[in-house]
């Protein structure tokens, strides 16, 4: 029992590791040949987690060489676009100036009702605002409005936004991210201050962030929400 307990463990950590080293893209959509590695990692990792009479080895040997195989086709693929083209596909324009290509869709054994659910997961009811759609190297669709039927830029309209980047996270649940304080130039005393003006304390705070204009958003643990101007905009260092 012990045996198959550790045994379950280690092959666990194994395939955390193994996922962690394949890439973030693993956690999101798949490539062809990366959802078929999937496949085969769960088979193969299940036959020595049930069996104990299974050397462990020979459940390991098999996920290390499907590991050194994934290496040398993304490596390939970086280099190489028609090996990226042969393992992964290309993206295929299905809708263009409005019109739905029946063909392509024909090709890529697509049909109508899927393009309508895909339109519509991109945020277009009607497949008559569409101007431009792809479908993806992994299957998911890209859609994007005409010229005449999208918001215009602040570009466009001469306004000036300024820099917007990531906001930066202070505070997760009542603890300080230091790792994130020291990148925006700051320290845990600052932030006990800042928050000490306004009556609260770090372990009061739920979630604390501030962007990149300077502004500081709390939100509390009791439910409130503040916003304020933290620091100026000139001193936002990231």
């Amino acid at each position: 029992m012990f045996a198959l307990f550790f045994r379950g463990m280690a092959l666990y950590i194994v395939m955390i590791l193994l996922m962690r080293g394949l890439g973030k893209r693993q956690l999101g959509q798949f490539q062809p040949y990366e959802f078929a590695m999937t496949i085969l990692l769960a088979d193969v990792i299940s036959a020595p987690m049930e069996s104990v009479s299974t050397p462990l080895l020979h459940g390991l040997l098999p996920v290390a060489a499907m590991f050194v195989v994934h290496g040398v086709i993304t490596l390939a693929s970086l280099k190489s676009d028609r090996v990226r083209a042969f393992v992964s596909g290309k993206p295929a324009v299905v809708v263009s100036r409005g019109v739905i290509d029946q063909r392509e869709l024909n090709r890529l054994c697509l049909s109508l009702s899927d393009l309508l659910e895909g339109l519509r997961g991109a945020g277009f009811l009607n497949p008559a605002d569409v101007g431009t759609a792809v479908i993806e190297a992994n299957g998911s669709i890209s859609a994007f409005a005409p010229g005449d039927g999208r918001p215009p830029t602040s570009a466009e309209m001469g306004v000036e936004p300024g820099y917007e980047g990531l906001p930066m996270i202070l505070v997760m649940d009542g603890r300080a991210q230091a790792h994130n304080l020291q990148q925006a130039g700051r320290g845990e005393a600052w932030l006990a201050h800042v928050l000490a003006q306004r009556g609260l304390s770090i372990q009061g705070v739920y979630l604390a962030s501030l962007d990149t204009k300077g502004r500081m958003m709390l939100q509390l643990r009791d439910g409130g929400v503040q916003t304020f101007q933290a620091i100026p905009p000139e001193q936002v260092t990231w």
